[in-house]
């Protein structure tokens, strides 16, 4: 039902682990809100920093990881669709640049 409410009801959905392909689709796909995003990313990335860093993190058995890998099977499965999304629509977007250039029959 989620990616169902994906494909139905967003344009884009991206993430921060893939910053730079997110805000390339998000300009060229909404461009009324995101023109120029990603310089604007660019330029203040330097003043960006991750506040949610654990730098004393746990050690955590590799059974406990591989038991709540099992038990988020539909998240991660959700999360892996989304990613495919983006990746496509990024795709469709160089695709088309070939074309405009000519360098693509």
């Amino acid at each position: 039902m989620a990616k169902e409410h994906v494909e139905r009801d967003y344009a884009v959905v991206g993430s921060w682990e893939d910053t730079n392909i997110t805000l390339t689709v998000l300009e060229q796909y909404i461009p009324r809100f995101f023109r120029g995003a990603k310089l604007m990313y660019e330029m203040h990335n330097n003043k960006i920093t991750n506040r949610n860093k654990n730098k004393r993190k746990p050690f955590v058995e590799p059974e406990v990881k591989e038991m709540i890998r099992k038990n988020f099977t539909n998240e991660y499965d959700f999360y892996y669709f989304c990613k495919q999304r983006l990746y496509k629509q990024y795709l469709a977007l160089n695709l088309k640049e070939l074309e405009k250039q000519g360098l693509l029959n």
